[in-house]
């Protein structure tokens, strides 16, 4: 599938460090990119480099990986704490499975599952070894983690770690503990390594100039950058928004209604400290009216744990267990009743039928067998079916007539015109999908210039510049999909246009 949205923004930095040989001061288009530290970066360079190879599946292979280990590590400390293998299970499948994540964001190459995971371990380290008195190890290992989100995505992290120490300090009743010498040495862990980053790049470009953008980049997506109707509407909206993207697990959250469940949760120091560290931490996005459902992954986890260990505990219904074993029959019987009635007409793939069928035998073999609980195997089959179903009729849409497809043929095929020749971007840019493929075709970054042009290379121009057709020669012509504007590739004959001036 092509590159989509902003996917594309770490692998043209990737690539811009690859061709220009600078590692330190990552540049996109020529110009300086700080929105974010190069950690990132810096690992697809090595995964370009492995595989000799900048195809997607490539720069999304960060994503996938990190999922399979979020759960994994899911898995291992809920089987630590609870000592339940089945609800380790659970909460592993659960966590990595919530809607947003399990039918966009896990395919596509962001960096926020990555991080994710980087920030879950900083917070999760915390708590464990504070919770067993060895607070060298939950300084040293939290404030390295951080050290490894803030190269990946900035002050976030920082913010993290604030919230989440001053939590368990107060959980602990301990909070003189934040001015021992052990604490304070152990934020050298955190400070040297960013302090010679800091330095590295100082020799290489404007360093008031990152800094401001960090911390632009972090503020602009809060309540202080946001119109106050804006930012009160969305302290409303935000827990709705949130618990649909976290659907179907979301349900759970509603048990906290019951006493019994409170009580249960409030008994248990894992599960306790969890929800609380989840309640302090979402604060800082409940109050985001720019708020993107890949930007808490990595607290879902906190919230969803208590909330379905709750469930597993408390709630008891036999009649899940009959429409379990009902929806096991009609996931065998569907598909051969499509091909056998529809005679082969309707367009369903063998494979997705095939899987249907295996999956209804398998869940009556665990139903059977008791391995898992009725409503737990409804939810999880509920998930297995929709991200089956995506992937056989949305996903292929995607490839073949989505517009991001047009946009990398349309970035190929200027490659081939332009190869070997000069390309830059005209006082403009084009959308990122075919920047990328242009890129990577040419083996050459496609500079924005703002002055400095040669008679002799291809601009990318808005045809509204273009006032005097004698003065270029026009080789393609496309609609940039944002505000819809129509550009050209060409080349000027006798002088260059003025861009118009931008309205304010």
């Amino acid at each position: 599938m092509p590159l989509s949205a902003d996917e594309p923004i770490r692998a043209l930095v990737a690539i811009d460090m690859m061709l220009n040989g600078n590692y330190v001061a990552p540049k996109m288009n020529g110009v300086h990119y700080v929105n974010k530290p190069p950690l990132y970066n810096w690992i697809l360079i090595v995964l370009f480099n492995l595989f000799k190879s900048f195809d997607e599946w490539v720069l999304r292979l960060p994503s996938l990986l990190s999922l399979i280990a979020f759960g994994g590590v899911l898995f291992h400390i809920v089987k630590r704490h609870l000592k339940d293998v089945r609800f380790a299970w659970i909460a592993a499948v659960a966590g990595i499975t919530g809607g947003n994540l399990w039918i966009y964001s896990a395919y596509l190459g962001h960096i926020d599952i990555t991080y994710s995971v980087i920030s879950f371990l900083q917070i999760y380290v915390l708590y464990y070894f504070s919770s067993i008195d060895n607070w060298r190890k939950a300084f040293v290992f939290s404030y390295g983690l951080a050290c490894i989100g803030f190269m990946m995505k900035g002050l976030p992290t920082v913010v993290f770690q604030g919230l989440s120490l001053v939590t368990i300090l107060v959980i602990k009743r301990d909070l003189k503990r934040i001015w021992s010498l052990e604490h304070i040495v152990s934020t050298l862990i955190f400070l040297i390594p960013i302090g010679i980053y800091v330095y590295a790049y100082s020799k290489q470009a404007d360093i008031t100039k990152l800094a401001k953008t960090i911390v632009v980049e972090s503020s602009s997506r809060t309540v202080t950058d946001k119109r106050i109707l804006e930012s009160v509407g969305h302290l409303f909206v935000f827990p709705i928004r949130y618990l649909l993207d976290i659907m179907p697990w979301g349900l759970s959250v509603f048990v906290l209604l019951r006493k019994d469940a409170r009580t249960l949760i409030w008994k248990n120091s894992f599960l306790k400290s969890s929800l609380l560290l989840f309640l302090v931490n979402i604060i800082i996005y409940w109050l985001s009216p720019d708020y993107r459902a890949r930007y808490v992954f990595m607290l879902t986890p906190l919230l969803l744990i208590p909330c379905l260990y709750a469930v597993y505990e408390l709630i008891k219904s036999k009649a899940t267990r009959q429409i379990a074993l009902a929806v096991s029959f009609l996931l065998i019987l569907l598909p051969l009743g499509l091909f056998y009635f529809t005679h082969n007409t309707m367009d369903v793939s063998p494979v997705f039928g095939i899987a249907l069928c295996i999956l209804g035998l398998v869940g009556i073999w665990l139903i059977h067998k008791n391995v898992a609980k009725p409503a737990v195997y409804l939810l999880v089959l509920g998930l297995i079916i929709s991200r089956l179903g995506y992937s056989q009729y949305m996903v292929p849409f995607r490839v073949e007539t989505g517009p991001y497809q047009q946009e990398k043929i349309q970035g190929k095929e200027i490659a081939a015109i332009t190869m070997g020749e000069g390309l830059d971007m005209y006082s403009s840019n084009v959308a990122l999908t075919m920047n990328w493929y242009m890129t990577v075709d040419r083996q050459e970054t496609v500079h924005t210039k703002t002055k400095d042009f040669s008679f002799e290379s291809y601009y990318l121009v808005p045809t509204e510049v273009i006032k005097d057709t004698a003065n270029v020669d026009t080789y393609y012509t496309f609609v940039r999909r944002y505000e819809s504007k129509p550009f050209s590739l060409v080349k000027f004959k006798h002088r260059f246009p003025e861009m118009p001036k931008k309205k304010k």
